[in-house]
This record gives structure tokens, C-alpha cells and sequence, in this order.
């Protein structure tokens, strides 16, 4: 089984109400790809928007 990775994660929450994180990276990188389409970069607000978090997908985190 895949390990899950948590974007946001809610002290005394169960579990089944956390956000995923690749969840969460997709949202962020349409929003990004949103308004960087406003200037031509709609692409590369994309890639920025998958890349925020991703110092959360490994274990230590």
C-alpha cells in the first residue's frame, strides 16, 4: 500500500477530513495556472503550483 502525505492535517480531527496532498497540489496549481494566465504563464503557474509543497511528501514532515 502507497504511503498517504497530508497537505493540512486537523489536530483532533479524524482522519477521512485531512486534505491530501496531491489534492491539495492540484487545487493550488489550477488556481496558480489562473492567474499566471493573466500574463502568458499559465503553464509555469502551474509547475509553481504543484511544486509548493512538496517538502511535505517525504516522512520526517
Amino acid at each position: 500500500m502507497a504511503e498517504k502525505y497530508y497537505a493540512h492535517s486537523l489536530p483532533g480531527r479524524p482522519q477521512e477530513e485531512w486534505q491530501l496532498l496531491e489534492d491539495h497540489l492540484k487545487n493550488v496549481a489550477e488556481m496558480a495556472r489562473d492567474f499566471a494566465e493573466a500574463f502568458g504563464a499559465g503553464e509555469w503557474g502551474y509547475l509553481a503550483g504543484l511544486w509548493h509543497d512538496l517538502g511535505k511528501c517525504s516522512p520526517s514532515f
